[in-house]
């Protein structure tokens, strides 16, 4: 049997409620024709026909309401496909937060030489996505934010963790906890790449909930970031009083390694080894090994700059077999560096070339800015060392470069210095000056260990200049 122009509707017919009408519609109509025609008999009001009649009569109709429906809904574009839209828009997307974290750390500008400042603001970020999910916001407002994130924008999660610290803080004492929640959220997104909004965001944070540790931590890490020395160590000194009242040790070994990075860029390295000292001992007991990892490579350096070459070397050789062990490539690429200036500082030129070049290798695999302008440095001496003053300066250039785009202040400082250093060596005097001077202002700034030792080399240039006009 041919039904002509049947191939035209035949594509509408597949939507699911035409296709459920014309079932209905099949059904209830060869039942209603055959009443009409008396080959069904007529149901008597004494046995309920009245009702099976008009369930049958208005099923028909129901069926043909159910076709209609459908083409209008094919031909209109929406239905299911609408539908699940709409369900799609309502609910929030399920995302891995650790991973997004790991992206976004990586995507945008950072400046953490050191791997447990790194871990912690990793933990931040994750804990902030975590709670983006769960803000009170519409779920496509949330949906969209998280999708930017995965793509390193920050911008739509921190409007929605600001609008939640608004309403919060709106609301009164009572959620002054819940405020100070969204501040360091806040404070986590915009750490890496907007330092001053950051610090505005932790500072809200601590004042909002003063007990708070990871708020008074997240602080001092942005503070020493960026060179507050001092205010560091007071926020630092916070965290330590909160953690010993709590008795969490965990949090008191993150803080004494802290404190110690504070006391060895200030030069103050007894102390500096005796707060590593005291977050070693807490982080072995804890069974914390990638910590244990980080603070061997914290003492490697304190005896590398004392001169006790010896020690430094088994600091980061234990450091190194722990990360090896663990699979920590980054960690082991900064052990390397560490030894490599240990074989640098022996004269061992080639040996300690080698195994900074191995360093460089491996954070450049890993997309590490912040490790590659420390090897490029760690390259430069060694070519310094060996009179190739052209290599020297290109090594330290490529690594100054990557200190500005991170906002290094420390890393400049040092670049400076050591171009300077060339300069001095080649004769030219005034550009030596030049570079010496900004090093001098930016670990001035910082309250540098470094800065004494500048200018020093000044006050000895300036003297050279006078005996030589004399």
């Amino acid at each position: 049997m041919n039904i002509t122009g049947f191939e035209k509707i035949a594509p509408y017919l597949t939507h699911p409620l035409v296709l459920v009408g014309f079932v209905l519609l099949l059904v209830y109509g060869i039942h209603w024709q055959l009443m009409r025609s008396g080959l069904l008999s007529q149901v008597s009001k004494k046995d309920s026909g009245l009702i099976i009649r008009l369930f049958l009569r208005y099923g028909f109709w129901l069926a043909l309401v159910l076709v209609l429906a459908g083409f209008g809904l094919q031909f209109s574009g929406i239905g299911l496909s609408a539908l699940k839209i709409y369900i799609e828009n309502e609910k929030v997307i399920a995302v891995n937060a650790g991973k997004v974290a790991e992206r976004l750390y990586a995507q945008l500008d950072t400046k953490d030489q050191q791997l447990s400042v790194k871990d912690e603001q990793i933990k931040s970020l994750t804990e902030a996505i975590t709670a983006l999910s769960k803000a009170d916001a519409p779920a496509k407002d949330i949906n969209a934010a998280l999708r930017a994130l995965e793509k390193g924008d920050t911008k739509e999660a921190k409007a929605i963790f600001a609008e939640v610290l608004r309403s919060k803080e709106a609301q009164g004492q009572k959620t002054n906890r819940e405020a100070a929640a969204a501040a360091r959220h806040l404070g986590a997104l915009a750490y890496m790449n907007k330092p001053q909004e950051a610090l505005v965001a932790y500072r809200k944070a601590v004042q909002l909930d003063p007990d708070n540790a990871d708020g008074w931590n997240q602080l001092g890490n942005l503070l020493y970031r960026t060179g507050e020395l001092t205010q560091a160590e007071e926020a630092y000194n916070k965290v330590l009083t909160l953690a010993e009242t709590y008795q969490d040790q965990e949090k008191q070994a993150v803080d004494y390694g802290n404190l110690g990075l504070v006391y060895a860029a200030r030069g103050d390295l007894d102390k500096a080894e005796e707060m590593y000292r005291k977050s070693l001992a807490i982080s072995k007991a804890l069974g914390l090994k990638e910590r244990s990892a980080n603070l061997y490579t914290n003492l490697g350096g304190v005896y590398l700059i004392r001169g006790d070459l010896d020690k430094a070397e088994e600091m980061y050789r234990k450091s190194l077999a722990i990360s090896e062990a663990l699979g920590l490539k980054e960690a082991s690429a900064d052990q390397y560096a560490g030894l490599g200036l240990v074989y640098d500082t022996r004269g061992d030129l080639d040996k300690a070339e080698k195994i900074h070049r191995k360093a460089l290798e491996t954070h450049q695999a890993l997309g590490s800015k912040e490790g590659m302008a420390q090897d490029y440095g760690n390259l430069g001496l060694v070519y310094d060392t060996r009179g190739d003053l052209d290599k020297a300066e290109e090594m330290y250039q490529k690594g100054l470069e990557l200190d500005q785009a991170l906002g290094s202040k420390a890393g400049m400082a040092a670049k400076y210095a050591n171009l300077g250093n060339v300069y001095k060596q080649r004769g030219d005097l005034e550009q030596a000056e030049e570079f010496w001077k900004k090093s001098l202002q930016l670990a001035q700034e910082m309250g540098h260990r470094n800065a004494e030792m500048v200018q020093r080399w000044l006050d000895k240039l300036a003297q050279e200049r006078t005996t030589s006009t004399k």
